[in-house]
């Protein structure tokens, strides 16, 4: 018998306990990949998912996956169990969704995958909001009937990131006033307590506040340098005054001196005219 396309409510369909691979009563042997149920972006993987069309409202959950993991349980999991669950499918319309083979990944999407601190070995469900930003993570196997109520409140994470969006560009608007008049001191404190709330601000506020960090603190150690700079040009200065007050004591002890030897040949004339 083939892989199941019927949908199951709360239980696990059969083939896919243990390592999933090798098939328990007739089910086929699981296949990485073989999921059909969601609706799933042909030919589009992370990338895509990363830099498709702003104005998008929908959030994204991307599949990671390797065609090597046809033994791994949660990787069957995943597919044979939650992406056949029939509430499960239904949270899932309401996200846009990804598949990706891990070995196809290219050097810049790993490089923006590696502050997720993924196990690569592992398969992934990663959720993001409408801007990219993560919402949650999920490399280990799932219920399907509680695994519900997590993507139902990381849907509501991602909607009130949406609606806080406003607010939060304003706020980001007020720190770069600071920064832009040069009070670099308000605007870190206003963007540090933006990063403290980063849980609820979408991806795009996201990376617009750790480009504003990023600035400062670039900013900052120019600032540091130019002062260490200054520094020693008021050193080079203060020791140019310093040689100067004494090259014009030298000078001024000179002509002292250039003085005495005149009155000591005077006195010198005078004791000679008085024979002594």
């Amino acid at each position: 018998m083939g892989p199941a396309t019927g949908v199951s409510r709360g239980s696990t369909p059969p083939g896919t306990a243990g390592g999933g691979g090798s098939g328990h009563g007739g089910a086929a042997p699981y296949v990485p990949g073989e999921s059909t149920l969601l609706d799933w972006k042909k030919d589009q993987g992370f990338h895509h998912a990363m830099n498709r069309e702003a104005g998008s409202k929908k959030p994204m959950v991307v599949f990671l996956y390797s065609s090597s993991m046809n033994k791994d349980c949660c990787c069957a999991n995943f597919e044979r169990a939650l992406f056949r669950d029939r509430d499960s499918v239904k949270e899932f319309k309401s996200w846009t969704c990804y598949k990706q083979l891990i070995e196809t990944l290219k050097d810049e999407e790993k490089e923006l995958l590696a502050p997720f601190m993924l196990n690569m070995k592992k398969p992934a469900l990663l959720f993001f909001d409408s801007e990219g930003g993560l919402l949650h993570k999920q490399q280990l196997c799932v219920d399907p009937p509680k695994f519900v109520k997590v993507i139902r409140s990381t849907k509501k994470l991602s909607d009130m990131r949406l609606r806080l969006r406003k607010s939060h560009l304003a706020e980001r608007a007020k720190a770069r006033k600071h920064m832009d008049a040069g009070r670099y001191g308000k605007a870190i404190v206003m963007l540090d307590k933006m990063v403290e709330n980063r849980r609820v601000m979408s991806g795009f506020v996201s990376k617009l506040v750790d480009q504003d960090l990023a600035e400062l603190e670039k900013t900052g150690n120019e600032l540091l340098i130019e002062a260490a700079r200054l520094k020693e040009e008021k050193k080079i200065v203060d020791s140019f005054k310093l040689y100067k007050e004494i090259e014009e004591e030298f000078e001024r002890l000179e002509q002292l001196s250039k003085e005495a030897s005149k009155h000591r040949k005077e006195l010198l004339k005078k004791l000679r005219d008085m024979g002594l």
